[in-house]
């Protein structure tokens, strides 16, 4: 059944201002709720709806802040007519002071706020609308399965773009963001992930794509550009608990180009003018990406097209076993392909290159 209706949240309570129809003599299982534009108005459809609605955001500016308990669809008009803002007084869980999330789904915790992995929230699909202004982040799940972002234009956020935390089976595909704080599409702190980033445009964030203490992700077909980093793969060894060795990533099929921002050290090292980077992970796959033009322009712990290199000083462990062949790179600054020699089992092979270092040791051809 449709519901058509403005929804509105008041101060200290949700409200249907608008009649929504002649209810059928019994539940409909799936029910799609239309909003229109304004302050609070996805917040109450998402308070009246049920698990596997769809709430189904109209053309305009929304000012809201929206935590997602349940399997949902919140699909916009598209990603240049839907517009969601922060609110000027933000209510929802997943907001602390100072800082206001966009959309956040979000599945069990317990009494300390840790997660309980054997029931996150599944199957929430976000597609069609923009976020941006959030002082943290557009988009920012917490343990989910299944989690779906697509066709979704995230900018101008103090954290992340979009984001998930303890989270499997997410895809996040044809998505733009830019000018985000931290990164622009951020997976982490997830064994098994068993997670796809795919065919997104990330530019002028810290970093573009993120994949930070997981395993079995999967980057492909992105472009990120205009970044401190492009594509950062990395094992700080500071992951939630129950986190296998991060790793056993597939990054294959980017275009990564002219990430030359300059990220200073806030609590990690500097960054900036790296292209693809492996830090610390293990048995990872790059191939097939054009990687080009990648050079500093501030202080930064590495620099170079492709870099394969240790996080083990900073708690993190060593590169090993990671495969990096027939990639095409030029014109990256200090070299196409940077490898710190620690580590074992790296195969460094058969990419289209002019520069590495060390140098002439074979990882050009």
């Amino acid at each position: 059944m449709r519901h058509t209706s403005k929804l509105t949240a008041l101060v200290g309570s949700t409200a249907l201002l608008c009649a929504v129809g002649v209810a059928p003599a019994q539940a409909v299982t799936h029910h799609t709720w239309d909003v229109e534009p304004g302050a609070g108005t996805i917040s109450a459809a998402v308070a009246a709806a049920s698990p596997g609605d769809t709430v189904q955001l109209e053309a305009g500016t929304y000012w809201d802040s929206v935590a997602i308990p349940m399997t949902l669809t919140i699909r916009g008009a598209g990603e240049f007519k839907t517009v969601i803002k922060p609110p000027v007084n933000p209510t929802a869980l997943c907001d602390s002071p100072g800082s206001v999330e966009g959309l956040c789904p979000f599945g069990a915790m317990d009494s300390m706020g840790n997660p309980i992995v054997s029931k996150p929230v599944v199957d929430v699909m976000i597609a069609d609308l923009r976020l941006t202004g959030f002082s943290d982040s557009g988009i920012i799940g917490f343990n989910t399965k299944g989690l779906t972002v697509t066709d979704v234009r995230s900018d101008h956020n103090g954290g992340y773009g979009i984001a998930r935390f303890v989270s499997t089976d997410s895809v996040f595909s044809s998505n733009w963001v830019s000018y985000n704080g931290e990164a622009g599409l951020y997976m982490g702190d997830s064994p098994d992930a068993d997670s796809l980033l795919l065919n997104n445009w990330a530019d002028h964030n810290g970093y573009g794509l993120f994949m930070r203490d997981s395993t079995e992700l999967t980057a492909m077909g992105n472009s990120s550009w205009d970044n401190c980093v492009g594509i950062l793969a990395i094992n700080t060894g500071h992951g939630a608990p129950g986190d296998l060795p991060a790793g056993n990533d597939r990054i294959v099929g980017n275009k990564v180009w002219g990430n030359d921002r300059a990220c200073p050290s806030t609590g990690g090292p500097p960054t900036s003018g790296l292209g693809i980077a492996l830090a610390g992970v293990h048995d990872t796959w790059v191939s097939d990406n054009w990687v080009m033009n990648n050079a500093p322009s501030g202080p930064s712990i590495f620099s170079g097209g492709i870099v394969v290199a240790s996080t083990l000083k900073n708690g993190g462990a060593d590169p090993t076993n990671n495969t990096v062949r027939d990639n095409t790179l030029d014109h990256n600054k200090v070299s196409d392909i940077v490898w710190d020699g620690t580590g074992t089992g790296n195969v460094i092979t058969d990419n289209s290159c002019d520069t590495s270092t060390p140098p002439h040791v074979g990882f050009c051809s």
